[in-house]
């Protein structure tokens, strides 16, 4: 009966997947939504975003009805934001593609010093993560939960960063989380650094 059910589930899943990757491809708004609303699996954004990413580019109708969804679901503990945000934990240049191939390009200038918090750890293995906010003070709510429960053990720093208009991927000069493309910032520096590792001191100094 498990072997039965495994296969069910995969076929259901695989069907998702394309209907989800034929929506986008032929400008179906309702198709992509109604695909994307089912991708309630854990992963489920992980597995689709390959094969979007594969059409390289995205008609506007698509890229209007993600846009609407994402932000209308910005406060639903269960919608698209949440649920794509938790899917791409720790695969932070995933999440950047997938949302720049997604997402209309912002047109509004952004503040101009973001900050962000991290583990310690991936600071020194030069990992910088996507979700960056203009408030100082929210810097680590941010992180905690835009980030995997491994990466909170130990310590961790507070970056700060001017972000050029092309790094970012999607905000407005209102929000309080911005999406940024790491592998574009040209500045990153720590600001502050929680410790109770000796050797952040010489991070931060």
């Amino acid at each position: 009966m498990n072997i039965v059910r495994l296969a069910l589930e995969n076929q259901h899943r695989d069907d998702v997947l394309q209907r989800l990757v034929a929506g986008a491809a032929q400008g179906d708004a309702d198709a992509f939504l109604g695909a994307a609303v089912q991708l309630t699996w854990a992963g489920g954004w992980a597995a689709a975003l390959p094969g979007l990413l594969a059409l390289e580019t995205m008609p506007s109708v698509i890229q209007d009805a993600f846009q609407a969804a994402w932000c209308s679901s910005a406060s639903d503990a269960f919608g698209l934001k949440r649920t794509l945000t938790l899917d791409l934990l720790g695969q932070d240049h995933l999440l950047a593609d997938g949302l720049a191939l997604l997402l209309p390009a912002p047109s509004d200038s952004m503040p101009t010093l973001l900050y962000r918090a991290q583990s310690l750890q991936d600071y020194r293995a030069g990992r910088v993560g996507c979700w960056w906010t203009p408030e100082r003070e929210l810097a680590t709510s941010l992180w905690l939960v835009t980030s995997a429960a491994s990466e909170h053990v130990g310590d961790h720093v507070l970056l700060a960063t001017q972000a050029s208009a092309g790094a970012v991927i999607c905000g407005t000069p209102d929000d309080l989380d911005i999406v940024l493309d790491p592998r574009l910032l040209q500045s990153v520096r720590v600001v502050g650094v929680r410790r109770n590792d000796p050797e952040a001191d010489k991070i931060a100094a």
